[in-house]
């Protein structure tokens, strides 16, 4: 890229930092009447991380780019700040994925309480729902909205949602089968492809652990979960059901909450180490922010302000537009020594300026390789082990939601309209626990009306 191209980049990682800085500190400083201990669960991790980030910003903002000794200054900003930089990144995503995996088992425990919503309902009112709704009335509403739009993809997102919801009596050994199909789809392919799939499968599944000493560091976090799993869920009263039914809410807006500070953080992270390697090609006496960006990082820093944002309002959506284009047109040249070190950073710029905050740097580039039979046979031997342990360990409720989940991940099997009218007949409207068959029904219209 020649020199205006790496400005542009300069100019939309510095008015992004100052907006994201300003949310991260605000987030800090927010106050919210609806959850007052939210704060609470911003611990010494996020207040450590925080730390660190501020102390590389303010060694950057202290170069000018008009000292003397400037050359030394950005030769710390190689040597020092960038590597530290890329390790803060390192950290963010562990911890990110951390949450992840917390916020997946949050969500079988969900479908759990889910289901069992109107377990405590009086009969009659049960019956008076389902004569309400038809089964063949109902079965007709739920084809015509998985139908109803001709673009495949929507369609088979619309399906996965729904076979997620049903309840479905598998065996083990058939859910292996269905993932085996899904794997042997991946045959030839790239790796990276298939072990994206095992990835999303593994949070799914509950196999993906959530470490027990970070839990310890989140009191708000251990108690939900340690009533949540101490519960006789098949058995459990009206009143417990009450309270676990709040606790996983409530908490799975915690969770929200500091998994939104962590992205903001990633956000600021990612800039701040753009503008360390664009400054390496900007030739001359270029400082490394504009006059109002910096003035607006500088404030943000000290005290979120939202007048020093004024000046870069609107000028985002366009830089980041020109930004997008010329990321698009970089190829990799036939390169000598510098050429090919300007081109991993430009490589390294377009992922850290892209909307995957988390995606990988370091390496920037894996090796691609092919899936071959034997990959699938040792993949799958793996998972399945670390699957089947999950479901061992797990009480019934929670199975199935396991499998629901793991299903909903998988591409449709069903793939005919009478091929699904049989599958909601069997496994719907089959269902013997009529409270789980109105929960999940009442669930259905709520998505077709959304």
């Amino acid at each position: 890229m020649n020199r205006n191209e790496f400005l542009v980049c300069r100019e939309y990682a510095s008015i992004d930092l100052a907006f994201s800085l300003f949310n991260l500190r605000g987030m800090q400083e927010d106050t919210d009447e609806d959850e007052p201990d939210r704060k609470v669960l911003l611990g010494e991790g996020e207040k450590t991380s925080y730390e660190r980030f501020e102390k590389y910003l303010r060694e950057v903002l202290r170069i000018t780019g008009e000292e003397e000794d400037v050359r030394v200054q950005l030769g710390m900003l190689a040597e020092e700040i960038e590597p530290a930089l890329r390790e803060l990144r390192r950290d963010n995503k562990a911890r990110m994925e951390f949450f992840t995996a917390l916020t997946d088992r949050l969500v079988a425990y969900e479908y759990v309480l889910n289901r069992c919503e109107l377990k405590y309902s009086p009969e009659k009112r049960l019956d008076d729902f389902l004569k309400s709704n038809p089964e063949d009335a109902f079965l007709n509403r739920l084809i015509m909205y998985l139908t109803r739009d001709r673009d495949q993809r929507v369609f088979g997102t619309k399906l996965q949602s729904v076979i997620g919801e049903i309840p479905i009596q598998i065996t083990k050994n058939k859910l292996f089968e269905r993932i085996d199909g899904t794997f042997s789809l991946y045959l030839d392919s790239d790796e990276t492809a298939l072990n994206e799939l095992i990835y999303m499968l593994r949070m799914a599944g509950l196999v993906a652990k959530t470490d027990e000493d970070t839990i310890e560091i989140y009191p708000l976090l251990k108690q939900t979960l340690k009533d949540f799993e101490e519960t006789e869920l098949m058995t459990m009263p009206e009143e417990r059901y009450n309270l676990l039914r709040d606790e996983v809410f409530s908490l799975s807006g915690k969770l929200q909450f500091i998994m939104d500070y962590y992205c903001e953080l990633q956000r600021c992270t990612n800039d701040l180490l753009s503008l360390c390697l664009v400054r390496k090609w900007l030739p001359g006496e270029d400082e490394l922010f504009g006059e109002a960006e910096k003035g607006a990082v500088l404030s943000c820093l000290d005290k979120p302000d939202e007048e020093s944002l004024v000046p870069l309002e609107g000028r985002i959506e366009a830089v980041s537009e020109r930004l997008q284009r010329q990321m698009a047109q970089v190829e990799a040249p036939d390169m000598n020594g510098e050429e090919e070190e300007e081109y991993l950073d430009i490589a390294t710029l377009a992922r850290l300026l892209s909307n995957s905050m988390f995606a990988d740097i370091d390496p920037l580039f894996v090796e691609s390789k092919k899936v071959t039979k034997e990959t699938i046979r040792e993949k799958e031997d793996v998972f399945f082990e670390e699957l089947a342990e999950a479901m061992k360990s797990s009480q019934k409720p929670v199975k199935k939601a396991i499998i629901a989940k793991v299903l909903e991940k998988l591409p449709p099997f069903l793939t005919s309209q009478n091929t699904i009218e049989e599958y909601v007949r069997t496994n719907l409207f089959g269902c013997r626990d009529k409270a789980e068959k109105c929960a999940v029904m009442a669930i259905l219209i709520e998505m077709m009306e959304d």
